[in-house]
């Protein structure tokens, strides 16, 4: 399978589908991505011109330009003009715009745009400002996405698509923020900062997930958080980095490879953090290789001095923000369970890599989203190993970005998709094992991944002797 990417008339970067099937499922491949992450990026030199200015569209009649354009351009490229005819999108827009227009900021216009938006029921759709983390990531997969050359110096020259942050991702429960998750690498997770963690204050003012940290790249910000519903407030210490969001996804999945040993049984752990081009499905590779489960190593043959003990499981973790080229999902299964002719030296050692069908599982949720949800729905379909955790997003369009008045953006869903005949935009995919990962307060607990540990230990443990793991012989 392949995704073209290809220039249209009315000035977006869009992608031409082309699907080849690897099994009997046959992957639709288009461009899928999330909506809703603060990632860490790739550190860039303390630059401050690499992060954006907040938007130019600033109040009134700025406000009634912005709206009139997000409804014109929804109203010609939103793929599903039944949705569209059913609400009715003119009148709809018609009853909205002065509220939209009267906005007191731009973030309260967003918001009301939005509501409009919402009523599509779709995912891919949303619009986004330059003070949402979003606008960076989906700029950045979009090359751009046809933002004129003179607006794009103006807000990155020298450095590509940047912002300011420290590398974890934000989530608001009940008045409050709450870290969702942090970036293996990033100064997050080097300062300490825990999935659970409520962020009080940054610098001493209201936390914000951009806001934050503009302006103080090279420097260090003061976050203050609370780790216990009634407990004390305590303040890390977090350089402020500037992001490249691509890169960064990329190197955190590399940070994530580890290996869990329980019980006498080894597991390894891979966190994929986007799908976008063939460069994320090398970050896989990579994170593989690390924890010794690459190519190389063969089931059932001894073990050389300098080769890394066996494993006896992989969990692959796509409990991430963004998803991505949808050619990957067919990667990735490729690199988990390669098919086709096996071919080996005659009279040689076999150090072919090692079979882990059967000794895998994958780690799903609310954000296994696009790329990622073609993916564990093919590894469902072909029982490769089980999908724990809680049903995914159901979040499977594919979308296009479009640059509105002011440098703001319009991430809008152009085209429906079936997955295998699945429809799985709205109801997801579900897990084999349901078990759910709490936010507020954790402290970091990860009951998804410890039962996943615990499942391919056990299962490992209960092998018979003449049977080998993954990774070697028993």
């Amino acid at each position: 399978m392949a995704t073209l990417l290809s220039r249209t008339p009315c000035g977006r970067r869009s992608a031409a589908v082309l699907a080849l099937p690897r099994t009997a499922c046959a992957l639709l491949t288009a461009w899928l991505l999330l909506c809703g992450a603060v990632p860490l990026g790739g550190f860039r030199p303390n630059l401050a011109w690499a992060e954006a200015p907040a938007a130019q569209v600033s109040a009134g009649s700025d406000f009634g330009r912005l709206f009139d354009a997000v409804v014109e351009k929804t109203g010609k490229d939103f793929w599903n003009k039944e949705r569209l005819a059913e609400i009715g999108w003119d009148r709809r827009a018609a009853e909205v715009r002065q509220s939209v227009v009267d906005a007191p900021s731009l973030e309260e216009a967003a918001r009301r745009i939005n509501a409009l938006l919402g009523e599509l029921k779709s995912s891919h759709t949303i619009l986004l400002t330059p003070d949402d983390v979003d606008y960076y990531i989906l700029l950045a997969v979009f090359g751009g996405a046809d933002m004129p050359q003179q607006e794009r110096d103006e807000r990155f020259w020298g450095a590509g698509v940047t912002y300011a942050g420290i590398g974890h991702f934000s989530t608001r429960i009940d008045g409050r923020d709450f870290v969702d998750a942090v970036l293996e690498g990033s100064p997050a997770e080097r300062a300490g900062l825990k999935v659970g963690d409520e962020i009080l204050a940054v610098d001493g003012a209201p936390y914000h997930p951009i806001r934050s940290f503009r302006g103080k790249v090279g420097h260090r910000a003061d976050v203050t958080v609370r780790r216990t519903p009634d407990g004390p407030a305590e303040t890390l210490s977090v350089p402020v980095m500037s992001i490249a969001p691509l890169h960064a996804f990329r190197e955190a999945t590399r940070a994530s490879a580890r290996v869990i040993e329980r019980d006498g049984r080894r597991i390894a752990y891979v966190h994929v953090w986007d799908s976008v081009g063939e460069e994320s499905a090398g970050a896989l590779a990579d994170a593989l290789h690390k924890v010794g489960a690459s190519p190389g190593r063969q089931r059932g043959s001894g073990q050389r001095s300098d080769e890394p003990p066996k494993l006896d499981g992989l969990i692959v973790d796509m409990r991430g923000k963004i998803g991505g080229t949808g050619g990957n999902a067919g990667r990735y299964l490729d690199i988990l369970d390669p098919r086709g002719p096996r071919m080996r030296s005659r009279g040689k050692e076999d150090r072919a890599r090692p079979e882990m069908r059967g000794h895998t599982a994958v780690l799903i949720d609310h954000h296994t989203r696009s790329t990622a949800e073609l993916f564990v729905h093919a590894y469902k379909r072909e029982r490769q190993g089980p999908l724990i955790g809680t049903r995914t997003a159901g979040a499977v369009s594919a979308a296009s970005a479009f640059v509105m008045p002011g440098g703001n953006l319009l991430y809008l869903a152009v085209t429906g998709l079936e997955v295998d005949g699945d429809i799985l935009e709205g109801p997801g995919v579900a897990p084999d094992i349901e078990v759910a990962r709490p936010t507020p307060y954790s402290a970091g607990a990860d009951p998804v991944l410890d039962a996943a540990v615990e499942l391919l230990a056990r299962k490992a443990g209960v092998q018979q002797p003449d049977q080998a793991g993954p990774g070697g012989s028993n």
